[in-house]
């Protein structure tokens, strides 16, 4: 590798190693930018972590897109001062003890708001479907034992959450062996890829992902199904075949106990377990992120961060107002039309202004709402994961937060504004994001409506399901989107949610109908896309009409 300038052919290369491993990219040289690699805002946090204890310091997360490229970045984290830098932190080992079913646990705050939600409206499922098409063959009865040992060795999907008093607390219950459906799903459609998987070259909101009718029957019931959340008894498992022989994998998990960083955990835990069954090994169970977080309140750094959302939120209203429909109108869900290439098409706007791909659809979702609205001043959701400690890099169990994003403009703004704002509040909801949702609205107590999340009724999620696609017991697993499963269990007002899925990017919109009524939302839609579709022509558009 070439070096550059101030920086040690060595120093480059252990940077470099960093980068490769994150990105799970080879090859990367001193020009190469974050952000053209693929580098997303989740990838941010654990880059940083992973080269701040290589080199030992600590690395502010906006030294990444300041810094966008290896060898500028390798100058600057070569070039800080030690003395002046905070040490870094060492991954502490699993520990080894157990705790007895009798012992009361505590829920993190993700999970009490979960259950608080199912307390308030019991028709709410907290379910989460997962779905893969399977390049090889799972044996059923292998297959069985690993999810055995996954519930074993995992204590989180062995929890119970008891009704105690009028209050709840968490228990551990014994180890259980989760049941394998075997689904005979018949002849394949005719127009079925190979790996099942959704294929379609026909990206119009209206195209529905080709999946065979049997796997969503079997997750619509999985999800209309409620979890027994005292009897600790929270995933589901199926295993369907075609008369072909190719199979598929299907999963549904309460939200209580899996959320999307754990999904590539669990992948790789089935897969060992496959391959060595008899060599268990030491974990980090989930009461340990749960006493860690619970260690963090009202710290320093707790109050800082704290603060931080106080100020950020300072005037913003609770609520991002939608077009609600005359009377109520069934949920909806369905794609945004994007066109092929899109991804490389922005790399050029990434490198010159230091965004990643999320501050772009943030920024792209934010002139919509200005739009649709009318407003100068408009707020969204975005979920983010607390797991950039070293620690609890392999943890099995919900990590979620969720941050606030606020968008302000003038007359005067144009698209670009948006842009580097976007790029500042993505930024510091990355550096604060240790202060849990539900601590920021107990401080600063919004109004709040019946049905609605205070400040988040719009969200914007990023789910890169490239990052889930794996091997399982010598079998290829790609995951399976599944359109059809998304309108029933609409959340929030409106979610948009963009999937990376083979190096293509799929944007998804859902709605709840008594908040967004379906052509309301298609606009929206319409309007996101467009600006999606020519962003670099945008940035010097005024974001709201000028009189």
């Amino acid at each position: 590798m070439d070096s550059v300038p101030n920086t040690p052919p060595g120093q480059l290369r252990r940077m470099a190693t960093v980068w490769e491993q994150v990105l799970k990219k080879g090859g990367i040289g001193p020009e190469d930018s974050f952000f053209t690699l693929g580098g997303q805002s989740v990838m941010a946090g654990t880059l940083v972590r992973a080269a701040g204890e290589r080199f030992g310091v600590r690395i502010p997360i906006r030294t990444l897109f300041e810094h966008s490229r290896l060898g500028e970045f390798t100058d600057h984290v070569v070039g800080l001062a030690l003395p002046a830098a905070l040490p870094a932190e060492t991954p502490a080992a699993p520990t080894s003890d157990t705790v007895l079913p009798d012992v009361p646990l505590e829920m993190t705050a993700f999970q009490r708001r979960i259950w608080l939600a199912e307390q308030i409206d019991p028709s709410v499922r907290n379910h989460v479907p997962l779905a893969w098409s399977v390049a090889g063959r799972l044996d059923p009865d292998r297959l069985r034992e690993a999810l055995g040992r996954l519930v074993a060795e995992h204590e989180i999907l062995r929890t119970r959450f008891v009704d105690e008093d009028g209050g709840w607390s968490v228990r551990l219950g014994e180890p259980w062996l989760p049941p394998l459906e075997l689904l005979d799903l018949g002849e394949a459609p005719d127009d079925t890829p190979d790996d099942i998987s959704d294929d379609t070259t026909d990206n119009t909101p209206d195209a529905a992902a080709d999946t065979p009718a049997g796997v969503t029957e079997w997750l619509e019931a999985a999800l209309r199904l409620p979890f027994d959340l005292e009897a600790g008894q929270l995933l589901r498992a199926a295993l369907g075949e075609f008369a072909d022989g190719r199979q598929v994998l299907l999963l549904c998990v309460h939200h209580m106990v899996i959320d999307g960083e754990s999904v590539p955990v669990l992948l790789a835990e089935l897969d060992r377990y496959c391959a060595t069954p008899e060599r268990p090994r030491p974990v980090v169970q989930y009461r340990e992120f749960a006493a860690h977080q619970r260690e963090q309140r009202d710290g320093a750094s707790w109050r800082t961060d704290l603060a931080y959302w106080e100020s950020a939120l300072d005037g913003a209203s609770a609520d991002t107002p939608l077009p609600a429909p005359d009377r109520p109108e069934p949920n909806g869900a369905f794609r945004l039309a994007l066109p092929a290439g899109l991804l490389d098409s922005l790399r050029a706007v990434q490198s010159e202004h230091g965004v990643s791909w999320f501050m772009v659809a943030a920024t792209a979702l934010a002139v919509s709402l200005h739009r649709s609205t009318g407003l100068d001043d408009v707020t969204f959701g975005s979920p983010t994961a607390n797991r950039n400690h070293p620690r609890f890099a392999e943890l099995f169990g919900p990590s979620l937060n969720t941050a606030v994003l606020r968008s302000r403009v003038t007359a005067d703004s144009i698209v670009l504004d948006v842009l580097l704002r976007m790029r500042g509040e993505a930024l510091g909801a990355l550096e604060h994001q240790a202060v849990e949702f539900d601590d920021v609205l107990n401080h600063v107590k919004p109004a709040r409506r019946f049905g609605y999340t205070p400040f988040v009724n719009v969200t914007l999620n990023m789910n890169l399901l490239d990052d889930h696609a794996a091997v399982l017991d010598g079998a290829r697993l790609a995951p399976l989107l599944i359109d059809e499963l998304r309108s029933g269990y609409a959340k929030f007002g409106l979610t948009v949610t963009m999937v990376q899925l083979d190096g293509r990017l799929i944007g998804l919109v859902s709605h709840r109908g008594d908040q967004l009524g379906a052509e309301d939302a298609r606009d929206l839609a319409d309007r996101l896309t467009g600006l999606l579709t020519r962003f670099p022509e945008t940035l010097n558009e005024p974001v709201l009409p000028r009189h």
